[in-house]
């Protein structure tokens, strides 16, 4: 982070009348989203590559945070008056003064942004610089200037070498502009290639698989003549009613009987059941072939929008699908079992979105939904039902945006233009297959790049 550009920043903060700080939340393990005003900042606190950054597009997290420290942060910083922002003399350290008012008294805050290197954080501190809370606790054992709830926080050194200052006059806005596009052309490319590689390795393990299922009318034929062979058994039973051997000649056919049938009745017993199995086989292969074949379209739409990514929350976004089972389960004991749901999952802001692949995968969303979670579905175009579980949850337009942008890519065809219904899952009702009928809904219109 420059130390100019931060002092800089610092001047825009102190305005008069004052700025009001509406809101600041964490949107990535170190990224957070500050609301000043009417303008929105990025705080990117990743060690040894801090910065801050503007952007027109729409981040969204695929978590929810809710650690104490996050609490702390809507606690004490949100909807507070921002009396003051101080950088550390040339420590690329900015200090926010916020002032909070209530029913029965106003309390002050520091809310205090290191760019430093390795050791960024960011720390509350009341009015006398005690520890509030802070996003990396810092042991005695660990540094010098430690990091503690309810100890005063040490003052960072001034460094011994003056940074060099700019002569020009620094346009913060579209350097906070540049920094973002710098932050994707570094880390977004070669995001979008491992996720790439990754999806392309399932779609291809799912064509061989594909490629490997067993032919029907070969299935077919076993299963005749594994019957066959139950019923040239039955005819010629009387005959051999004690035979105990592994092979017999009956009707001029040499026939191997079952390892594990300890008579002839058994064998026999054994060809029938095989013979079914093996019908059934054949019967549901186009079911497997369809699963595949819907499996590796998603994947292969999935892929593409990956490639047209804009910007790396959306990729995390679309990237929680590969790692839907570790998302969905991190809170459950390792000892539960998990039953496998048959549609696919993304995750936004903390909510698991589900989609339907086909009519049996939108039939099984809609029965594990809850009433109250969120139903969308493109108006009057055959397509995927989704459903957001949130239960009562209110869903920002946000989200509801961000969750209907995957509904509309994860289809084939190129339509312009595409509405979206949605309402909640209890005024749906199903009447034929997954054709529904449904009230009370809202819309929203879409474009498609």
């Amino acid at each position: 982070m420059n130390l100019d550009v931060l002092k800089e920043f610092a001047h825009f903060l102190r305005q008069s009348p004052p700025l009001k700080l509406r809101r600041i939340q964490r949107i990535g393990d170190n990224l957070f989203k500050m609301e000043v005003n009417e303008n929105v900042f990025y705080i990117d606190l990743s060690r040894a590559k801090s910065t801050i950054f503007t952007t027109s597009d729409i981040l969204v997290a695929t978590r929810l945070y809710q650690a104490p420290f996050d609490k702390s942060l809507q606690k004490y910083c949100n909807n507070t008056i921002l009396t003051n922002a101080q950088v550390d003399g040339d420590n690329r350290i900015l200090r926010l003064f916020l002032q909070a008012q209530n029913h029965y008294k106003t309390s002050e805050t520091i809310l205090q942004m290191e760019f430093t290197g390795r050791n960024t954080n960011l720390i509350l501190l009341d009015s006398r610089s005690v520890v509030l809370d802070a996003l990396h606790h810092i042991t005695k054992e660990q540094s010098f200037r430690e990091v503690r709830i309810s100890k005063p926080l040490i003052a960072l050194p001034q460094p011994q070498k003056i940074p060099a200052q700019q002569d020009k006059k620094i346009e913060l806005f579209r350097v906070f502009q540049e920094n973002y596009k710098e932050l994707n052309a570094k880390t977004l490319q070669s995001k979008i290639h491992k996720s790439q590689t990754l999806i392309t390795q399932k779609i291809k393990r799912l064509n061989q698989i594909l490629h490997s299922l067993e032919n029907k009318e070969n299935l077919e034929s076993q299963s005749k003549q594994e019957s066959s062979l139950g019923q040239l058994i039955v005819r010629n039973l009387y005959l051999h009613p004690h035979f105990k051997g592994t092979h017999l000649e009956l009707e001029g056919i040499n026939v191997s009987l079952p390892k594990k049938a300890q008579n002839l009745s058994a064998a026999a017993q054994i060809f029938f059941e095989n013979a079914k199995k093996l019908n059934k086989r054949a019967q549901n292969i186009h079911l497997q072939e369809q699963n595949l074949s819907e499996k590796i379209a998603f994947y292969e739409n999935l892929l593409k929008m990956i490639q047209n990514v804009t910007n790396l929350s959306d990729l995390e976004i679309l990237n929680s699908n590969l790692h839907s089972d570790r998302l969905q389960n991190s809170k459950k004991s390792s000892k539960q079992k998990q039953e496998v749901k048959p549609y696919e999952s993304f995750f936004v802001e903390g909510f698991k979105v589900s989609f339907g692949k086909n009519e049996s995968e939108n039939l099984a969303l809609l029965k594990d939904a809850k009433s109250d979670d969120v139903w969308l579905h493109i108006r009057d175009v055959p397509s995927s039902h989704c459903i957001i579980h949130c239960g009562k949850a209110k869903i920002s337009d946000i989200i509801l945006y961000k969750v209907a942008e995957i509904l509309v890519g994860l289809r084939q065809d190129s339509y312009a233009h595409y509405t979206i219904d949605y309402t909640r899952r209890k005024f749906v009702k199903l009447i034929q297959g997954a054709n529904v009928i449904y009230g009370k809904e809202q819309t929203l219109e879409l474009k498609k790049d």
